[in-house]
């Protein structure tokens, strides 16, 4: 039996989300929604500049290369020894 002494407080209880269809039906987030998309579909749709792209593709290789060398470090061949040389 529950002993209702114990019973959790009201503000301590999980919320109950509202479902996904109900969010999206309520008048202010469909005026948002649309408020939102007239002032920023045509910015979202630019291309980034050439400098931004360049910047993406050197710290993609950089971490390539880091993840590279920290599983070569970790990742030891069986057949080799700590220096790396082939003990066959």
């Amino acid at each position: 039996m529950a002993d209702d002494r114990h019973e959790t407080p009201p503000e301590l209880r999980p919320r109950k989300q509202p479902s996904h269809a109900s969010r999206e039906e309520r008048p202010f987030d469909v005026w948002l929604n649309r408020q939102l998309h007239a002032m920023y579909d045509d910015i979202a749709h630019e291309p980034l500049p050439q400098d931004v792209l360049d910047l993406i593709e050197r710290d993609g290789q950089q971490a390539a290369v880091e993840g590279a060398m920290k599983d070569g470090a970790s990742h030891q061949s069986e057949s080799e020894d700590e220096t790396g040389r082939d003990k066959r």
